[in-house]
């Protein structure tokens, strides 16, 4: 018997979620839209139209293509995905919509996961826990980030830093020695992170957006050993109930430098409790 649990929620109230999950027995995806920069998207859609259109289309290839890899599967959602956006979108602009993908299915007896950009994978297996992300977004824009994060919550150079960064990693994405999102063109899915593990070793998998993830790696309110005991136990609400608390008990983000004080945060939770 497989138990799917399913949690999303905005960071913030007077914002739309720009995260996405869907759930079928064999097959999840979760995006994570990128939230639009300082520059003109080219687009009327906006990034929360854009990851359900994906979301829906990728989950279909994901789940009714079998015989197609995951990143075959990706590149016909983005393709797709294109091609709803009609003719009065300019998709070449490097802003245009976008998001960031994991997404895993069950196939002839192996879980096949993907993972493009800071979504991440968690596989809980009998002696391990295999924590699948890119860090290409990291390594590519995190001296950035934290340069940022490390001036006064409020001031000018903080407002000015955030502007420098949010220009700089947009230049960076999608471009090589930058990182990848999913976006208008179907070749980047060949960049993604792609596995897979036989099933009868599999306990457990979560696939989350990078605010949910800060449990761990920002927040540091456990490690991931820890994460999957507090799904297991109560749920994607739960662990994302205690990223809220932490966030809320910051305000300022002076004990957790962040550019966000609460982000769309988003866990798909899978666990098998019989052999299979």
């Amino acid at each position: 018997m497989v138990k799917i649990g399913l949690a999303t929620e905005a960071g913030s109230a007077d914002r739309e979620n720009e995260d996405f999950a869907l759930a079928a027995p064999d097959a999840f995806v979760v995006l994570d839209g990128v939230t639009p920069g300082p520059h003109d998207p080219g687009c009327t859609h906006g990034v929360v139209w854009y990851v359900r259109q994906l979301g829906v289309r990728l989950l279909t290839e994901v789940a009714g293509s079998p015989d197609r890899g995951l990143a075959d599967c990706l590149a016909a959602a983005v393709r797709g995905t294109a091609l709803a956006h009609g003719g009065g979108c300019d998709l070449t602009v490097r802003a245009t919509p976008q998001a960031t993908v994991a997404t895993g299915r069950v196939v002839d007896g192996r879980f096949e996961y993907l993972v493009l950009a800071d979504c991440t994978v968690v596989l809980e297996l009998p002696d391990r826990l295999e924590v699948v992300t890119d860090d290409r977004v990291e390594r590519a824009a995190g001296e950035l980030r934290a340069a940022a994060a490390a001036l006064p919550e409020g001031s000018a150079e903080r407002a000015r830093a955030d502007a420098r960064r949010a220009v700089a990693v947009e230049e960076l994405r999608n471009r090589p020695g930058g990182f990848w999102t999913a976006a208008a063109d179907p070749a980047v899915a060949a960049e993604a992170v792609t596995g897979s593990v036989p099933l009868a070793e599999l306990r457990a998998v979560a696939a989350m957006s990078d605010g949910a993830s800060r449990y761990v790696d920002l927040l540091r309110l456990g490690g991931w050993p820890d994460a999957m005991r507090l799904l297991a136990s109560d749920g994607p609400g739960g662990l994302l109930a205690r990223v809220r608390a932490a966030e809320a008990s910051d305000p300022e983000r002076r004990r957790w430098r962040r550019g966000k004080v609460s982000d769309d945060a988003t866990v798909v939770h899978v666990l098998w409790d019989s052999p299979r």
